[in-house]
Order: structure tokens, then C-alpha cells, then sequence
């Protein structure tokens, strides 16, 4: 097995994993979480890319209303006076000023890309590199001895 085809195995792996861990967390509104999951491969490695925002906002900055009234109708949530357009934008200044409360963010990524995951990552890759060298540096030998 290439060092390639480890990143590529591996990375599959984790996007299951940020997958099956989004699905138990209970966070799951329309699934665009897990559709926003993506690898960029390259010579020497591989990128995850997806989305943050389960992992909270800081106050400052109103989220787009859109996003929260998509939420809210996901939801089935139904403000008691007013529209749900109008409870998305209450929702959005209210995060704007005060943030979202930690209590209730989701660090999948953390959960998931462990320093031991990388690490068990990393060891085979270099196990692969190891054994390739090791063969290498063999049939070198072989050849030197065979012409003396």
C-alpha cells in the first residue's frame, strides 16, 4: 500500500467518522453539514475541508437570517406571536449580541481528528516509508554483491 493510498483510506475514514458522529450528536436539521465535507489531495497529504458552525459564533456580527429562518422551518419551530421570519431575526440579533452558548456547541472535528488519530496516521505512513527504504537499500545490496 502507497503512502497515498493510506491518506486517501484514512481521510475516507475520518469523514465517516465526522459523518456518524454528526448523526449522533443531534444537531442533524438538513443534512448540509455532511454534504460539506470534502478532501483536497496533494502530493504529499490531504486537506478536510467543512463547515465550523457547529462549533459556535462569537458576538459581533449578525448571522445571515436566511440560515436561521432555513433552521427554525427545519426545525418545525413555531413562534408563539409573529412569523418565523420575524423569530429568525429576533434569533440572529440575539446571537449578534450575545453569541451562541457554548453549552451547546459541537467540537466534531476535535472529537474526531484526535492528536492519537493523527498520530496513528502518521505511523503508518511512516511504517510504508520505512519498509520501502528498508527494501530498497536491499535489492542495492543485492546488485552490489551479485557484481563483485
Amino acid at each position: 500500500m502507497s503512502n497515498s493510498d493510506i491518506v486517501k483510506e484514512e481521510m475516507e475514514a475520518l469523514i465517516d467518522d465526522i459523518k456518524a458522529t454528526y448523526e449522533a450528536s443531534g444537531k442533524k436539521v438538513s443534512g448540509e453539514f455532511a454534504n460539506g465535507l470534502a478532501v483536497t489531495y496533494s502530493l504529499n497529504g490531504a486537506v478536510l475541508e467543512g463547515y465550523a458552525y457547529l462549533a459556535g459564533r462569537a458576538a459581533g456580527r449578525m448571522p445571515p437570517v436566511e440560515n436561521i429562518l432555513a433552521w427554525v422551518q427545519a426545525r418545525g419551530i413555531q413562534p408563539s406571536t409573529g412569523t418565523q421570519t420575524g423569530l429568525a431575526w429576533a434569533i440572529a440579533k440575539k446571537i449578534a449580541r450575545e453569541g451562541t452558548n457554548k453549552e451547546y456547541h459541537l467540537k466534531i472535528y476535535e472529537q474526531v481528528v484526535t492528536p492519537e488519530r493523527i498520530q496513528t496516521i502518521i505511523d503508518k505512513v511512516v511504517s510504508v516509508n520505512v519498509q520501502e527504504f528498508v527494501n530498497n537499500v536491499t535489492a542495492e545490496m543485492k546488485l552490489l554483491t551479485n557484481n563483485l
